[in-house]
């Protein structure tokens, strides 16, 4: 085994070198306010319960009051744009299954702001807005969900004001997905007509409970990322997923090069993070790990 990169034989792979952000991006990162965030959350807390049953109509409580403050927020940030940003509210029927007890409107929250280079390369950012309790079917119990999932809908919400103003070379979908709790059926309707619309989606970056640097355990770090990558395809037999473990394959997929990609942008001296923490869960023909081990790539 080498023990060094500087004995590693001759070709095209490079280690990761962090990238210093440019003027543009230091200014963007220096628009983030922590307390429009916390703001936000708050609000989608007030509407006492976002569960996916909840009611559509009611305009302080529920889950469709919380959709039509999304998007009515959504567009108070569109109208910076100069017209690049659109938001729209794509909705659907979810008809009956196991968590769906009455056929229900799933309702999305999407802010597009178009590339001004190449507005058919795509990247997708999003949280789920929808809430439960522990009971899943429980749609009249307060529900705050200030974690799970305000958290991820703060940064979409955030990231698409403060973007407005950009132009972004490629297009940025930044998104508020329902009926996540219940079944990902938001998420699912978005990758679907996104899909049968031909999208060239290169990207998606899904933030689910994040912003809390304390452990379970009472350990602080405000510097590291953690992200969730997917592992080998489920379709995989066996015997594929021994082949590519036997050639170092499974860590090559698209979503692991995002996750490299990420690792190596993220760490700089404006962001202090390091950005270095990469799950992703093991199919090995015997078993899918939900919670999988942890890899690094420093």
């Amino acid at each position: 085994m080498l023990d060094s990169l500087d004995i590693w034989p001759p070709g095209p792979g490079q280690p990761l070198v962090s990238q210093q952000p440019d003027a543009e991006l230091i200014s963007i990162l220096k628009q983030i306010d922590t307390n429009r965030m916390r703001a936000t959350v708050e609000k989608l807390v007030s509407f006492g319960t976002r569960h996916t049953l909840s009611n559509q109509t009611d305009p302080v409580r529920g889950i469709g009051a919380a959709r039509d403050w999304i998007a009515a927020e959504m567009r108070t940030y569109a109208a910076a744009s100069n017209g690049r940003m659109v938001v729209t509210v794509p909705s659907y029927v979810q008809q009956v299954s196991s968590r769906i007890p009455n056929a229900t409107v799933i309702s999305n929250i999407v802010a597009t702001l178009t590339g001004s280079k190449e507005p058919n390369r795509v990247y997708v950012i999003s949280g789920h807005y929808d809430s439960r309790v522990t009971d899943i079917l429980n749609f009249e119990a307060d529900s705050p969900g200030a974690d799970d999932d305000a958290s991820g809908v703060a940064i979409s919400m955030e990231l698409a004001r403060v973007m407005a103003t950009h132009q972004p070379a490629a297009t940025i979908m930044f998104a508020a997905v329902a009926g996540e709790e219940q079944g990902l059926f938001g998420s699912n309707f978005m990758a679907t007509t996104l899909k049968q619309n031909g999208v060239d989606v290169q990207g998606m970056l899904d933030n689910d409970i994040v912003g809390s640097p304390k452990a379970d355990d009472g350990t602080i770090d405000q510097f590291d990322i953690r992200m969730f990558v997917s592992g080998l395809p489920a379709s995989n037999t066996a015997n594929q997923n021994l082949q590519l473990a036997s050639i170092g394959g499974e860590n090559d997929s698209p979503a692991h090069q995002l996750a490299r990609f990420v690792a190596e942008v993220a760490q700089n001296a404006v962001t202090q993070m390091n950005g270095k923490h990469i799950f992703h869960p093991i199919f090995d023909g015997k078993r899918n790990v939900n919670e999988p081990p942890q890899k690094n790539f420093d």
